[in-house]
Formats: C-alpha cells, sequence, structure tokens
C-alpha cells in the first residue's frame, strides 16, 4: 500500500468515530449540559492530561532508544508546546476547574470514571511497550480532528466562553488545542505517510491508529459517565472496519 493510500484508509477508521458528534462535544455545542456539568467533565479531562509527562516521556526514550530521529524531532516539538514555557497544559487545565471552585487537591483525589481509567490505562500502555512511531500514530489522527480553525476545539471554545459564560482564562485549553493539536497531527501523519512504508510497519501503525481512536473516544465517554453517573459508552456512527479471516465451516456430522 502506497503511503498516500495507507493515510487515506488510517482516515476511514477516524470516520467510525468522529469526535465532533461525540456526545460530549456534541451536547456542549448544541447545548444540552448545565455549566456544573462541563465543570464535572473538566476533572475528568484534568486526570487523563496530567499523565501527558508521562506518556511524552516513554515515547522520547523509545525514540531515542531506537534511533528514530525523525520521530524523535516530532515528538519533542508536541512534548515542548505542551509541558514548556511558564505553564504546562496541566496548569491551563486547572484554570477551568478553579472557575469551577473545585482546587487542585480536590481534582487529583477525584475517582476517573471507567472511560477515563481505561483511556488512560490504553494510552500509558501503547505509549511504555510500542515503538514511539506507533506512539505517534495513536495520537496523530485524534488532534488532527481536534485541531484548526472551525474544528472541535474551536467550536467549543466558542460556546464555553459565548453560550455557558466561562471566562477565555477558564476556556483557554480550548483554545491551545484549537491552536496547536493541528500541527501536532499534520507533523504526526507526516512522520507516518515518511516512516510507514512496508507491510510491516504499517500493521503496527493501523494498530495503533485503532488504539487511540478506541482510547480517546473512551476519554471522552468518561467526561459523560461523570456528568451523567451512568455507565454508557458512545457506539460512533459506522461499522467497524475489522481485519477477520474468512470463515469456513465444516459440514455438520
Amino acid at each position: 500500500m502506497t503511503p498516500d493510500e495507507f493515510i487515506t484508509e488510517l482516515w476511514s477508521f477516524a470516520d467510525e468515530v468522529p469526535m465532533v458528534q461525540h456526545p460530549w462535544f456534541d451536547g456542549i455545542i448544541k447545548h444540552r449540559w448545565s455549566r456544573e456539568q462541563i465543570i464535572f467533565g473538566e476533572v475528568q479531562h484534568y486526570l487523563r492530561v496530567r499523565t501527558n509527562p508521562i506518556f511524552f516521556g516513554y515515547m522520547a526514550i523509545n525514540a531515542v532508544s531506537a534511533k528514530e530521529y525523525t520521530v524523535m524531532d516530532t515528538v519533542l516539538e508536541n512534548f515542548m508546546e505542551e509541558l514548556g514555557g511558564k505553564q504546562t497544559h496541566m496548569d491551563i487545565m486547572l484554570q477551568f476547574l478553579e472557575e469551577g471552585g473545585i482546587s487542585r487537591e480536590e481534582a487529583d483525589n477525584a475517582e476517573p470514571a471507567p472511560g477515563t481509567l481505561a483511556a488512560i490505562e490504553m494510552i500509558l500502555g501503547c505509549c511504555q511497550r510500542r515503538s514511539a512511531l506507533e506512539g505517534v500514530a495513536m495520537l496523530a489522527f485524534v488532534e488532527s480532528q481536534l485541531g484548526g480553525a472551525g474544528k472541535i476545539s474551536d467550536k467549543v471554545y466558542r460556546e464555553l466562553t459565548g453560550y455557558y459564560g466561562f471566562s477565555p482564562r477558564a476556556a483557554e485549553t480550548y483554545k491551545l488545542h484549537a491552536d496547536e493539536d493541528e500541527g501536532h497531527g499534520s507533523r504526526q501523519i507526516d512522520a507516518i505517510r515518511l516512516l510507514a512504508k512496508d507491510e510491516d510497519t504499517q500493521n503496527k501503525v493501523r494498530a495503533a491508529v485503532k488504539l487511540g481512536l478506541t482510547a480517546f473516544t473512551l476519554e471522552w465517554d468518561g467526561h459523560v459517565q461523570a456528568m451523567t453517573g451512568k455507565r454508557e459508552f458512545w457506539s460512533g456512527v459506522k461499522n467497524l472496519n475489522l481485519r477477520q479471516p474468512k470463515a469456513r465451516l465444516r459440514p455438520r456430522v
């Protein structure tokens, strides 16, 4: 499969779970959730985001160990945007919680919802035990959906600061996603296009992309679970594109 054909196939997996249609984002954009519910969802967001230094660290270590220098550059660019400067992404997340009257200690002691917990374990496990390229692939198509003008994070930021009346400081995390995730995603997809040329690498990347899409769908499920108290999981919008062997049924005796 050529690199361009492969990227097209990977986007078809993302089309199974378009993040803009997930109940968490869709409910904000269409004003189904209350301000209080959104704060509960953002506590779960914080619980997942505070693991970012861990999984980016795993990716950087794996890239250096395997001498994957092209991937290492991509990881480090994202790492510095995420964790460099005066404020980390986690610090910016706390601004939202502070406006909702929730302290850092309270957020740290909150219990992860089932979806949040599953997402954290999947993301950390992928980045620790798989190659840096697979870690990049896990993030690429999620971040490409979230970032950019007119995409999910931009829409959510407008609704949070407009309809819901949160301050720009509180909702800054979504402005950050809108501004930076498009670049993150495109750099990561470029790395896949450049490096995933043989069948074995494409198989590994394909599995990592599917894992990432599932993990982040579960994360958003965790937001909704915390708001509603219900153990519900979003099914997506399309049937799964699974590679399966052909069944060869034996005749009945």
